[in-house]
């Protein structure tokens, strides 16, 4: 009589990995979930996801022991990881300085017999007589 082949363990089948990119700049590779930081994965990468636990996904890359990053940083698809750039700012014409205007001076400050001439909001030029007055033309 023949004897026969002992059959399998029905054991439940792990369902295959699947394959994401990492779509952040710099995303951090951990020995555990929340653990130490042991490597850094960049924009593009491509890694095998063969658990999600916690917000959290054990993947493996190219082969190499399973290791743990945020399963937030993670997409599916061609170019999903792509940054997308930023519009360029268009800076305003910055706004004319204003002029700056000379108060007019009175009292002793522009006196005619000194010499010293004060130039009015228009640009006059003129100087304080001692009566008090301005005087242009000066």
């Amino acid at each position: 009589m023949p004897v026969s082949a002992p059959l399998p363990a029905n054991r439940p089948a792990r369902p295959p990995a699947v394959d994401q990119f990492v779509n952040a700049d710099k995303l951090n590779l951990r020995n555990q979930p929340g653990g130490k930081v042991i490597s850094t994965l960049k924009r593009g990468e491509k890694v095998q996801v063969y658990e999600k636990k916690n917000g959290w996904v054990r993947v493996s890359l190219d082969g190499q022991p399973a290791k743990w990053i945020s399963s937030k940083s993670l997409c599916d698809g061609a170019n999903c990881y792509a940054a997308t750039k930023p519009e360029p700012v268009r800076q305003a014409r910055p706004a004319p300085l204003p002029v700056p205007r000379q108060a007019p001076s009175h009292g002793s400050s522009c006196p005619c017999s000194s010499g010293t001439v004060c130039i009015g909001p228009r640009g006059g030029r003129y100087c304080i007589t001692s009566g008090g007055n301005k005087r242009y033309g000066v």
